[in-house]
């Protein structure tokens, strides 16, 4: 085949094969993309502000100290704290906070307060805090805790690191959080108690609330107080300029309306932990009913030794 000829070949072949290709890139570009549905600006800066702010690690160290507050408090018999642990850990499950607190930030939604909120957690001060509070939450500093702390006894902190420690309680809620939670707790424990209650033991149910609520009152003051001296040994290594900075964000109106509105969350939450915790104590309650093993039989009294009859006399005598 001459030279023309072979590429006159080349080209007929490349021109059937570019027609042969058409019809599936026309296709191609008649398909419809299905295109990724858009970011809500709002959404994505909520669970940027959460993810930042480490507001799950507060919470779980929120039932942390309330589970370590109530084990160690003797005034309730074991079973009742070992209920009310376990009530603590299912009921109040960080996981359980995370939608009605998000719920909360998007309902009362501030977007200049949010983009004041964004640049304080990512800020170097901001990020150290999250870093001592995490750290100050893990279950593995209990031994180093209870050592700093005895330390205290002996050598108090200045006033004014007090008094930064307070406003940054106050700032975040802390205190105030858990008190709320051991209300629900005793709350829930209460309802609970009326639903396996007739109307004539009602009675005694309410002498129990008088009773609850001085407990609660004991328990909240015990609480702030573990709460202040947790929060001594989870930022002993802020200095006071740092310190201040954190309060300062909390108390900036910025601060205020993001805590402040996790708080409303937190609350809307703890309503429903309430009936939770009621369900739960029922549940206890008759699961031991259906489960426990029968009470032992009453052994019967030991029956008398026969007396033996008389020997038989012996023949030949009388």
């Amino acid at each position: 085949m001459s030279r023309p000829a072979r590429m006159a070949a080349l080209l007929l072949t490349a021109f059937l094969l570019g027609a042969a290709t058409m019809p599936a890139q026309a296709q191609d570009k008649g398909r419809v993309r299905a295109r990724a549905a858009p970011v809500d600006p709002k959404s994505a800066a909520i669970d940027e502000a959460l993810r930042l702010s480490g507001i799950r690690t507060e919470l779980a160290a929120l039932r942390e100290r309330l589970t370590r507050v109530l084990e160690s408090d003797y005034r309730a018999d074991f079973d009742v704290r070992r209920w009310v642990t376990r009530s603590l850990s299912s009921s109040f499950a960080p996981e359980n906070y995370a939608r009605p607190i998000r719920q909360a930030l998007f309902d009362n939604y501030d977007a200049d307060a949010m983009a004041r909120v964004l640049v304080w957690y990512r800020s170097a001060t901001a990020k150290k805090m999250l870093r001592l509070e995490r750290s100050g939450a893990e279950p593995a500093q209990t031994p180093a805790r209870k050592k700093y702390l005895a330390t205290l006894e002996d050598k108090q902190p200045s006033e004014n690191r007090l008094v930064l420690v307070f406003r940054i309680d106050e700032g975040l809620h802390a205190s105030e959080g858990a008190s709320a939670a051991v209300k629900a707790v005793a709350t829930g424990w209460n309802r609970g108690i009326e639903q396996m209650l007739n109307e004539r033991d009602r009675t005694e149910v309410k002498q129990l609330e008088t009773a609850l609520t001085i407990y609660r009152a004991q328990i909240r003051d015990e609480v702030s107080e573990d709460i202040l001296r947790e929060m001594m040994y989870t930022y002993r290594e802020a200095t006071d300029v740092e310190l201040s900075a954190y309060a300062e964000f909390l108390e900036s109106d910025a601060g205020k309306w993001f805590f402040g509105t996790i708080y409303k969350g937190y609350q809307a939450f703890l309503e429903k932990a309430i009936d939770a915790v009621a369900e739960e104590y029922v549940n206890t309650i008759l699961t031991k009913r259906t489960t426990s093993p029968p009470s032992a039989p009453t052994p019967a009294a030991p029956r008398p030794a026969p007396v033996p009859a008389p020997a038989p006399a012996l023949p030949g005598k009388k």
